[in-house]
C-alpha cells in the first residue's frame, strides 16, 4: 500500500556557512526521502533557513548590512550546500518570505482564539557593559537544576532542562561575560501548561522516539511544563497580528517551527493543488511523520510545536530522530575558535558521497560521535574503495574482457547460488526495516555485509577460471554477480545518491528507480564499462588537513594542535 510519509528537517540559522555539525543532523532526512521513494510512497519534505532572530542581525551589524541582505546571502549558500550535497528536499523555503508570514500570522490568531496566547510578565536581560538586550541564547550561567556551568538562558545541555534566564545561577553576557540585569516588560506567551495533560497522555503512546527525545521529554513533563515567551521588542522578524503590540515580534522559536506547515502549504500552491498539503497533515494510519533534528532541539518538536499540531488538529510526529552532537578531531565544533569544517570546503576537494556515507556509518545516530580525518581516510579505502568499489570493477571487467559486456545467460543455479540470492532478497527486507526505524548506521552495516558476502562467493567460484572449462558455470556466477551489483545501485542510493546513478549508468538500467527490491537485468542487454566509484585518499591528506586547520586557528590568533 502507498503511503503518505511527512519529513519535516530542522531549519538552521543563516546567519553563516553551513557546517558538519549542520549536516550530521540534517541529513537523515534525505536518507529516509529517498528511501520512502524508492518503496513506492509519496513524500513531503519542507525545510528551510530561519531567517530572523539575534544570530542574523548580529552577523548584520558585523557586516555593516541589513538583517534581510545576511538571511538572503546566506540562504543562496545554504542552497549552493545542499544541492552540492544531493539534499532532495520537496521544497527548502526561508521564513523570511511573505507567504510564510502571512499563513503563520493565520495560524497564531486561531491559537490566540482558543486561549493559548497569554499576556505576562517578562524579564527582559540586558547587558550593561554593552548597553544592548540579550537574547536567551546570548545568556549563559550555572544551570539551577544539575548546577553545571554552560548553561544557556533557554536550555540546559547537560540535563536537557528548559530555562528562562532569569532562573540561572549567576547570569553573564555570551559576548563580553559581563553581568546581567533584568527588566520586566510585558510580553505573549504560549500557554503550554493549558495543553499539558494531552501531551502528557500523548507522549507515553510514542514509540519509535529516539530514547534522548524521550528521556529529555519525559523529564520535562516531569518537572512541569511552563508557559513560554513568543514576543520581544526586536525590529527583525514577524509583527504580532494583534492590536496594541506593534512594537513587538514574534520570537524565532516559535515562528520557525510553524515553517514545516507554511513550506508545506507552499509546496502544494507551487504545485498546482493548494489543497494538496492536507493529506501529509491530517491524522491517519496510513502517514508517518518524521521530525528529523539535532538534540538540543528537542523540546520544541516533541512539546512546544505538538502542543499547537493539537490545537489545530494536525497530524502529530511517529519519529523524533534526534541526533547527537558530532565533534571535529576529537573537539567540539566552534565557529568563534575556528575549530569547524565547513561544508563548502569539505566538497572543494571530496566527493560527496564520502560525507554522505561517514555520516550514516558513524555518525552521531545514538551517542556523541566525532568526524576525523583520519577515520575518514580509513572507512573510505576499506570499505568503499578495497570492498564496493573493486567489487564493481572486476565483476563488469570480466564480463566486459569475457561476454563483450553483456549480460550473460544463466545456466542452472546451485545451492550457493540460492544462498547469495537470498541473503540479497533479505537484505532488502531489513536495511528497509532499518531506515524506517531510522536505525542508519546498521543499514549501511547490512549493505556492506552483502558486499562482503559477494566477494566471498566470487573468491570461491572464481568465474576467471572455472569459464575455461565450464562457459555457463562461469556465465551463472557472473549473471548472480551482476544482479548483486544491481540491488546494490538500489540499496545504496538513499545513502550514497551519486555513486548509486553512477552503477545503474554501468549497468544501463534506468537512473529513476521506483522499486525497492532487486531489479531485472535482462540477459543480453548492453552494459557500459566500468569506472572507479571512488578513488582511495592518499594517508597524506590527513596531515595536510590538519595543517589547514592549524593555518585558520592561527589567523583567529588561537593556538593550534
Amino acid at each position: 500500500m502507498k503511503r503518505k510519509v511527512y519529513i519535516g528537517s530542522a531549519w538552521p540559522y543563516v546567519n553563516g556557512r553551513l557546517h558538519l555539525g549542520h549536516v550530521a543532523g540534517l541529513l537523515p532526512a534525505d536518507f529516509l526521502a529517498r528511501y520512502h521513494r524508492l518503496a513506492g510512497d509519496e513524500v513531503l519534505w519542507t525545510s528551510g533557513s530561519d531567517c530572523h532572530g539575534t544570530p542574523i542581525t548580529e552577523r548584520a551589524r558585523l557586516e555593516n548590512c541589513s538583517a534581510r541582505e545576511i538571511a538572503e546571502r546566506y540562504h543562496a549558500f545554504a542552497i549552493s550546500d545542499f544541492d552540492a550535497l544531493s539534499f532532495s528536499y520537496s521544497l527548502y523555503w526561508a521564513t523570511m518570505e511573505s507567504e510564510h508570514h502571512r499563513r503563520f500570522s493565520e495560524s497564531f490568531l486561531e491559537l490566540h482564539r482558543q486561549g493559548l496566547i497569554i499576556e505576562d510578565d517578562y524579564h527582559m536581560a540586558r547587558c550593561a557593559q554593552c548597553d544592548e538586550n540579550r537574547s536567551d541564547r546570548e545568556i549563559g550561567g550555572t544551570c539551577p537544576k544539575c548546577h553545571k556551568e554552560g548553561a544557556r538562558g533557554d536550555q540546559c545541555d547537560s540535563c536537557g532542562e528548559m530555562l528562562n534566564p532569569i532562573e540561572l545561577v549567576a547570569p553573564t553576557c555570551a559576548k563580553c561575560k559581563g553581568v546581567i540585569t533584568f527588566e520586566t516588560t510585558r510580553e505573549l506567551f504560549f500557554n503550554l501548561p493549558a495543553m499539558a495533560d494531552r501531551l502528557r497522555e500523548w507522549v507515553k503512546t510514542q514509540t519509535h522516539w529516539r530514547d534522548n527525545a524521550k528521556a529529555w521529554t519525559d523529564s520535562w513533563l516531569k518537572l512541569g511544563l511552563k508557559a513560554r515567551a513568543i514576543t520581544r521588542k526586536i525590529d527583525w522578524g514577524i509583527p504580532v497580528p494583534l492590536p496594541g503590540w506593534e512594537d513587538r515580534r514574534i520570537y524565532v522559536w516559535f515562528e520557525a517551527v510553524h515553517g514545516y506547515l507554511t513550506a508545506s502549504m507552499e509546496f502544494a500552491a507551487r504545485s498546482g493543488d493548494p489543497e494538496g498539503w492536507r493529506p501529509f497533515w491530517t491524522p491517519s494510519p496510513e502517514l508517518i511523520v518524521y521530525y528529523v533534528i539535532g538534540k538540543d532541539n528537542i523540546p520544541f518538536h516533541s512539546l512546544l510545536w505538538p502542543a499547537v499540531l493539537m490545537a489545530r488538529g494536525l497530524a502529530l510526529p511517529n519519529h523524533i530522530v534526534s541526533s547527537e552532537f558530532l565533534g571535529f578531531e576529537d573537539r567540539k565544533l566552534s565557529k568563534s575558535k575556528g575549530w569547524v569544517l565547513y561544508v563548502h570546503e569539505f566538497l572543494e576537494r571530496y566527493d560527496a558521497d564520502l560525507l554522505r556515507y561517514f555520516l550514516a556509518a558513524n555518525g552521531p545516530e545514538k551517542q556523541d560521535t566525532d568526524f576525523t580525518w583520519e577515520r575518514l581516510v580509513t572507512l573510505t579505502n576499506s570499505e568503499l574503495v578495497d570492498n564496493y568499489s573493486n567489487l564493481v570493477h572486476r565483476v563488469l571487467s570480466f564480463t566486459y574482457k569475457r561476454f563483450d559486456g553483456r549480460v550473460p545467460a544463466t545456466g542452472e543455479r546451485t545451492e550457493l547460488d540460492y544462498t547469495l540470492i537470498y541473503l540479497l532478497e533479505t537484505t532488502f527486507r531489513t536495511v528497509g526495516q532499518l531506515i524506517e526505524q531510522t536505525e542508519f548506521r546498521r543499514a549501511t552495516e547490512t549493505i556492506m555485509s552483502l558486499v562482503q558476502a559477494t566477494n566471498r562467493y566470487l573468491s570461491d567460484q572464481a568465474p576467471w577460471t572455472v569459464w575455461k572449462t565450464d562457459l555457463v558455470r562461469a556465465q551463472t556466477i557472473i549473471g548472480v554477480a551482476l544482479e548483486v551489483l544491481a540491488s546494490l545501485s538500489i540499496l545504496t542510493e538513499p545513502f550514497m545518491p551519486k555513486q548509486a546513478a553512477r552503477l545503474r549508468a554501468m549497468l544501463n538500467l534506468p537512473d529513476q528507480q521506483v522499486c525497492w527490491w532487486p531489479p531485472h537485468l535482462e540477459a543480453g542487454s548492453q552494459l557500459h564499462e566500468a569506472t572507479p566509484l571512488f578513488q582511495k585518499l592518499d594517508p597524506s591528506v590527513i596531515e595536510a588537513e590538519r595543517e589547514r586547520l592549524n593555518a585558520k586557528m592561527t589567523a583567529k590568533g588561537i593556538l593550534p594542535f
